[in-house]
């Protein structure tokens, strides 16, 4: 089953798509796609993942 949510990653300076994929690779088994919507404080990423 896909399921998709919102989530913040913690930010820090110069990241790139690198540090976002290993951040998911901990939180989730099998990432099927993500995108960044919001950089604040934290990085608000939109992720879709198979559960």
């Amino acid at each position: 089953m896909i399921k998709s949510e919102t989530i913040k990653l913690k930010r820090i300076d110069n990241f790139d798509n690198l540090y976002i994929e290993q951040e998911l690779s901990k939180l989730y088994k099998s990432v099927i796609r993500w995108a960044i919507v919001d950089i604040g404080e934290d990085i608000t990423v939109s992720v879709s993942y198979n559960q």
